[in-house]
């Protein structure tokens, strides 16, 4: 990304977003479509200027999707970006580990990746009416849910927002790769 960083298009203290209407990405063949967003980061060397610290530019893409291009009505438009927003909010550096997870739609990671908990669920997307327009921002997992607290110490005891029923317990830590739950401290 030398060709923005350089004439100061993104900064170090900006989340820069990218947003393509119906560009959908795929990793090695056409057939893994489709990527249709990702959060992650920019690295340069510092300079004297700074200290010589590292330059860190935090950045997302996302997908605009046209309804229904997917099937389902309500993902689309903003769906994929307020994905990428929230998760790169969350995990700025794609590091924030977490214990092993296991969420209801069979996603099983070890990183705070809230959007990934509750996407391809029914009601994943929490519809939003703004000057007669309506927009899909997909719900997302609170920080709660990772932590595995109970009952959750958010408003409303909610692990999840904007809809705070759409997960209604917390993550049970598992072991690595979702093997089985681990097990109960010993007392």
């Amino acid at each position: 990304m030398p060709t923005l960083n350089s004439p100061g298009d993104i900064r170090t203290k900006d989340l820069s977003k990218f947003l393509f209407a119906n560009a959908f990405l795929y990793s090695g063949k056409p057939a893994t479509c489709c990527v249709l967003g990702f959060h992650t980061y920019d690295v340069e060397p510092g300079s004297e200027a700074n200290g010589n610290r590292e330059k860190q530019y935090v950045l997302d893409y996302a997908s605009w999707v046209s309804a229904p291009i997917f099937g389902d009505p309500t993902f689309a438009d903003v769906a994929p970006l307020s994905h990428e927003i929230s998760e790169a909010f969350n995990d700025p550096f794609v590091n924030n580990a977490t214990p092993w997870w296991l969420s209801p739609n069979g996603n099983c990671q070890n990183n705070e990746e809230d959007g990934d908990v509750i996407e391809g669920l029914p009601n994943a997307q929490y519809p939003i009416n703004v000057n007669g327009m309506t927009y899909h921002p997909q719900n997302e997992a609170l920080l709660q849910w990772f932590a595995g607290v109970t009952p959750s110490s958010a408003i409303h005891k909610a692990y999840s927002y904007p809809d705070t029923t759409l997960l209604t317990s917390a993550s049970v830590s598992m072991k690595a790769g979702c093997t089985g739950p681990l097990a109960a401290p010993v007392k």
